[in-house]
């Protein structure tokens, strides 16, 4: 009687075993039915201001640009996967050849997002790459990585192979690197200044800005002699080689010529919105404006050759086309074609400008500059 009740027990509790599992594998077929959201989308300047701008997409890892994840079957035998992944804190960031590629300092390895062929790997797992900061890529492929943990900048060839490993005999903390010709422009917060190196030998060719006198700044940062530094952060090039660099706490953006001479400055510290409290990011346009990060009040402005205020866009927050921490931005003209699809209709985008945000549900965010139809207002529910 036993023997028999406990047949009885186990075939039961296998029938419910087997019809729980038919109950879940059609369930997890099915997808739920749910109204669809109608999303505004999102320009700069707000109406009734001409768009110049639009939020297009934000990438946070692998899922958004269409990577599977398991499936709900395997979800049900081995659990929820921890997503190791997902971008924790990125800095610097550059697109090319359909390639996003995101300096992730929290994980301190440089994420590849393939927009083409949906896949996400890593630059490289060399372990002497301590703490990627910036990157810049060549026309030809070849990849230089700013690490100012390791005191060098690393290159990679088209292929992704370690090819040279730059700086490392001169003490140097590279924050940011961009090459012109054979020169190699890297911003040293060691010694608050730029320094040129040969991109072939390696070798220190000249330097450019000096350290500041941090006493004298504090009475008046207005009164920092021009071309001094007191924490050097993010450059860039525009087309005729002349050097842009920002000043997290002079908060100004320093111009030389190629050969290092002074020309400039733009901005000055301050809480009004043509003034700057930490900027980071930089980046110039073919029209050479200039696009500068301002991480305090979580916007980035553009000015016109001229150094004039044109515009600002993000502000703090962590809707769609708000910024969170933001430290990097890029220009790119050569990738548009990735992100035509989440214009609106009639749209023509002359660009896109990528933003790292190191904090928040949008950690790169990306947006087209163009111009845009006149919109009407979308009903949401």
């Amino acid at each position: 009687m036993n023997i028999f009740k406990f047949l009885i027990c186990n075939r039961l509790m296998a029938f419910l075993l087997i019809g729980c599992c038919a109950i879940f594998i059609f369930s997890g077929c099915q997808k739920p039915v749910t109204k669809e959201k109608v999303i505004e989308p999102v320009f700069f300047p707000k109406p009734p201001d001409k768009a110049r701008l639009q939020f297009l997409k934000s990438f946070s890892g692998p899922e958004d640009i269409g990577v599977e994840g398991p499936s709900s079957w395997e979800r049900f035998i081995v659990g929820e996967p921890e997503n190791t992944e997902v971008i924790l804190k990125p800095y610097g960031l550059a697109i090319f050849q359909g390639k996003l590629y995101v300096c992730d300092v929290g994980k301190r390895m440089v994420s590849v997002l393939d927009l083409k062929d949906r896949t996400f790997s890593y630059l490289t797992k060399d372990r002497r790459l301590m703490d990627p900061r910036n990157i810049y890529i060549e026309a030809d492929g070849t990849k230089y990585v700013a690490d100012p943990t390791a005191g060098a900048v690393f290159v990679f060839d088209n292929k992704n192979n370690l090819s040279a490993i730059l700086g490392r005999e001169l003490k140097i903390k590279p924050e940011d690197v961009t090459v012109r010709g054979q020169h190699c422009y890297v911003t040293d917060s060691n010694s608050n200044q730029i320094v040129v190196l040969d991109k072939r030998t390696g070798k220190e060719v000249h330097r450019m800005g000096q350290q500041g006198e941090l006493e004298k700044a504090e009475a008046s940062l207005a009164d920092l002699p021009a071309g001094q530094f007191l924490l050097i952060s993010d450059l860039t090039a525009d087309k005729n080689g002349n050097i842009y660099v920002t000043d997290k706490v002079a908060a100004r953006i320093t111009e030389f010529n190629e050969a290092g001479v002074f020309r400039r400055t733009v901005g000055r510290w301050g809480i009004g919105i043509h003034e700057f409290v930490r900027p980071k990011g930089i980046a110039i346009d073919k029209d050479d404006r200039i696009w500068v990060v301002d991480t305090a009040p979580e916007i980035v402005k553009i000015y016109n050759p001229e150094g004039r205020l044109l515009l600002f866009f993000g502000l703090p927050g962590n809707k769609p086309g708000m910024m969170n921490m933001p430290a990097k931005v890029v220009v790119d003209y050569d990738n548009v074609e990735f992100f035509q699809e989440y214009a609106v209709k009639g749209a023509n985008l002359e660009f896109l400008v990528l933003v790292s945000n190191q904090f928040g549900p949008h950690k790169i965010t990306v947006y087209g500059f163009g111009s845009f139809p006149e919109q009407q207002p979308v009903k949401t529910e």
